[in-house]
């Protein structure tokens, strides 16, 4: 299994930031690579959605965990399966924003070079933006 995070501190409130990421329907609104998402059930553990990525097929997405503060979902690619983590945690006048992802199955190798390392990679950007949109939500 590969495993890589991202963390970085804000001062948008971690409610702010947890209603921002648990609008599943809206993630296009700040996620500039993806074309739309669709929530295809409730917004709870055991919830599925639909992401399309720009340029990709859709992709079947389970949300594992919504815990105030912290989300969890896996996406179900072929022969592979991709575990995000999202939480904000308060400390004092800031927040600490933990993004983590796990790639694993018979494929894992290659959905990480095709979307694992590109994702952190770009992190400190795609944050910024997700940062700037739950700020003005």
């Amino acid at each position: 299994m590969w495993q890589a995070k991202f963390q970085t501190t804000t001062d948008v409130p971690a409610e702010n930031l947890y209603r921002a990421i648990t609008d599943f329907n809206a993630w296009n609104k700040w996620d500039e690579g993806i074309e739309h998402t669709q929530l295809m059930s409730d917004a709870k553990p055991g919830g599925v959605f639909m992401l399309k990525p720009k340029g990709g097929p859709a992709v079947k997405i389970t949300i594992e965990k919504m815990w105030p503060y912290e989300v969890i979902d896996v996406a179900h690619l072929p022969l592979a399966k991709m575990r995000t983590s999202h939480r904000y945690v308060r400390v004092g006048d800031t927040t600490h924003i933990h993004m983590e992802l796990q790639i694993w199955g018979p494929l894992g190798f290659l959905w990480r070079k095709i979307i694992g390392e590109n994702q952190i990679r770009e992190a400190a950007a795609q944050t910024q933006a997700f940062i700037n949109y739950a700020r003005a939500a």
